[in-house]
């Protein structure tokens, strides 16, 4: 144990006070006269060993008393805190919280200027010797090498306001992988952040005993926030002419109900609609507003508010592409036309393509929005395992089963349609009574997985028609074919509008958005393999191009995107001097809830990871001169002596009261 104020230990002399006044007792005593004094001598004799033991008792407590309330205020503290401070041979990492929330405002300007501040003036407090790392949510490797004053302070002053959310185990993790790379046995890393409660996570950190933590918590003044928290259409299809919706989730992370927030849907920079909307404190509400597309291509649109002072989560970027022309390949062995032909080939909409389920094209497939499989019995394993990745692509795969193991030929009808699924509620207005509904004579019993919904029952209850999602795109099985000796379906009135329903979905408007520091990766099944080279990605608005790491997979390319986009917004991603595709990138929504931990919180949480916390300071104790003085006043040990000097006093009090 170590003070901070070892000057006045001196005080201790204080304790030759009690011992004078009990070995001087200066009382004067009253002389009685008794006759007989021979009972008296006897009682005098044992009150005396009695008072005796209560002096020495008093006396201890007395002398209890002043020690302790010396030594309490000598502010004493754990000798290892100033070991780990002022050892030179000891690596010193900064943390600066680098990410959106940072931006709140403070008292001073924002949040991350004032630790950025902060952390100048604490260098100032360790010896011109001591090495230093920068660490910020971005990791940057120039920033993590052994620095000395000056080039930490250049760090610093480079630093920008760019860094994605990061959970705190990882952040651990970096640092101790960096004490043990650079050669260091002992650390302190000092922790400027909000400590936001959805990121503070210690799980999986190993225990260090050569790493000593500082946090330093950073609160705003105001910590309420209003954000858009995700977008949605309401229908998957999307056609040039036709009216569609976007749903809107608004979150008021705040405790105050904020009423008629105006909010505003702008497609290619021109407003398309405005609403407003009521949210109440810790919920989230939703608003849904329409709109209609005049033009085919790659439409950029953003819905956004208006909320203050947390700003990058009130704009959600999303791109709507519609497709000009739909491919359609059908898998068939027949050489005349089918009636999947007949539906798609003179409709300029669409590009029709018949191939042999024998001698398929991977990269024609990958590129199709629906793919019918007319005979099932002919496909192997390798085409089906393409034909799921291409589902989960975007596509639509549609089967007709006449897989040889029919069970059932008995005539029946389709009786019984989902109308109230979202494959059939756009095209079916009202179902008659008596509805002309396609006649089966054979079919396959199917047997329908958990996560497949039923969209036609024959009469006896047997599937007709299944449909499941798998991966982005969606997978049709019918219980027969095509063919007239099994059913009626082709010339059926139901039979062209779910074929191009089925087309439609799988042309549809794709993935909207993605997320920084989430979204790793993007796959693209008709990007032509031929000049990746040229294929670069671009933000006009800051200037900023690269060219992204890529791979191919299975006739599709796979772009790597890892941390290199800087900010959200809209990119472009060019194949030579062409726009082949606009993406658009919004901020993670992880900050937007303005939950924080608190002192205690944060020293339990390091404690079971077992990471040792020396302090949680204020960013204003590092403004002073002496950094030991600003951690010892987070040391505790001094109110045990408090308590131990108010025990002795009251015990003091107790022996003279009721020991007679």
């Amino acid at each position: 144990m170590t003070f901070l104020y070892p000057s006045i230990l001196w005080a201790l002399t204080a304790l030759l006070i009690p011992i004078a006044v009990h070995l001087f007792n200066f009382r004067r005593h009253k002389t009685v006269y008794f006759s007989n004094t021979t009972v008296l001598k006897t009682i005098q004799q044992e009150n005396a060993k009695t008072k005796k033991l209560k002096y020495l008792v008093v006396l201890a407590l007395r002398c209890l008393f002043i020690a302790a309330l010396v030594l309490a205020f000598a502010f004493p503290y754990k000798p290892d805190m100033a070991t780990s401070i002022n050892a030179d041979e000891d690596l010193v990492g900064i943390y600066l919280d680098n990410s959106m929330s940072m931006k709140a405002q403070s008292s001073k300007t924002t949040l991350l200027e004032d630790a950025r501040e902060s952390a100048k003036s604490l260098l100032d407090k360790f010896s011109p010797s001591t090495r230093y790392v920068l660490m910020t949510n971005s990791f940057e490797v120039q920033n993590e090498y052994p620095m000395n004053r000056d080039e930490m302070l250049d760090q610093l002053d480079r630093m920008k306001l760019d860094g994605q959310p990061l959970k705190m185990n990882a952040l651990v993790d970096r640092f101790q992988m960096l004490k043990k790379l650079h050669g260091f046995e002992k650390a302190t890393l000092f922790m400027y952040s909000d400590f936001q409660k959805n990121q503070f996570d210690l799980a999986g950190v190993q225990p260090d005993s050569g790493l000593r933590v500082v946090a330093v918590p950073m609160q705003a003044e105001v910590q309420s926030n209003v954000s858009i928290d995700s977008v949605w259409l309401g229908s998957p299809v999307m056609q040039v002419g036709l009216t569609n919706e976007v749903h809107v989730m608004v979150a008021n992370h705040g405790e105050k109900e904020m009423k008629g927030l105006p909010v505003n849907l702008s497609l290619d920079g021109k407003n398309a609609a405005s609403a407003t909307v009521d949210v109440e404190g810790g919920r989230s509400a939703e608003l849904v507003m329409q709109f209609m597309l005049q033009d085919a291509g790659d439409v950029r649109g953003s819905v956004s508010l208006m909320d203050y002072p947390i700003t990058f989560d009130d704009v959600y970027r999303f791109v709507i592409s519609t497709r000009p022309v739909l491919k359609v390949v059908e898998l068939n062995k027949a050489s005349n036309p089918s009636s999947v032909a007949l539906v798609f080939t003179d409709d300029p909409q669409y590009e029709y393509v018949l191939m042999d389920p024998n001698r398929f094209d991977l990269g024609v497939l990958s590129q199709a929005q629906l793919i019918v499989v007319s005979e099932t019995s002919s496909i192997n394993d390798a085409l089906r395992r393409s034909l799921m990745e291409d589902a989960a692509n975007g596509a639509s795969v549609v089967f007709f089963c006449d897989n040889g193991k029919v069970v059932d030929t008995n005539t029946m009808s389709v009786n019984d349609l989902a109308v109230s699924h979202e494959f059939f509620n756009d095209m079916i207005v009202d179902l008659p009574q008596h509805a002309d509904l396609p006649q089966v004579k054979q079919h396959v019993r199917l047997k329908p997985a958990a996560n497949t919904t039923v969209l036609m029952h024959l009469d006896n209850g047997d599937p007709m028609l299944t449909t499941k999602s798998e991966g982005r795109g969606q997978v049709f099985e019918f219980a027969t074919t095509l063919d007239e000796r099994w059913s009626t379906l082709s010339d059926n009135s139901l039979f062209v509008p779910m074929l191009l329903k089925m087309a439609l979905l799988g042309g549809g408007v794709g993935r909207l958005s993605y997320t920084l520091g989430e979204d790793k990766t993007m796959l693209f099944g008709d990007l032509p393999l031929e000049g990746l080279e040229h294929l670069t990605i671009k933000n006009e608005d800051d200037g900023f191009e690269m060219m992204p790491a890529q791979e191919v997979r299975n006739n599709r390319v796979v772009l790597f995107y890892q941390d290199a986009l800087p900010e959200a917004g809209f990119y472009e991603l060019l194949l030579g001097d062409s726009i082949y595709h606009v993406m658009a990138w919004n901020d993670s929504r992880l900050e937007s809830d303005m939950a924080f931990v608190g002192e205690e919180e944060i020293s339990n949480t390091f404690k079971e990871a077992g990471i040792g916390l020396m302090a949680v300071l204020d960013v204003d104790d590092f403004s002073g001169n002496d950094l030991m003085q600003a951690m010892a006043r987070q040391s505790s040990i001094w109110k045990w002596f408090v308590l131990l000097a108010l025990l002795a006093l009251a015990g003091e009090v107790a022996v003279l009261r009721f020991w007679k």
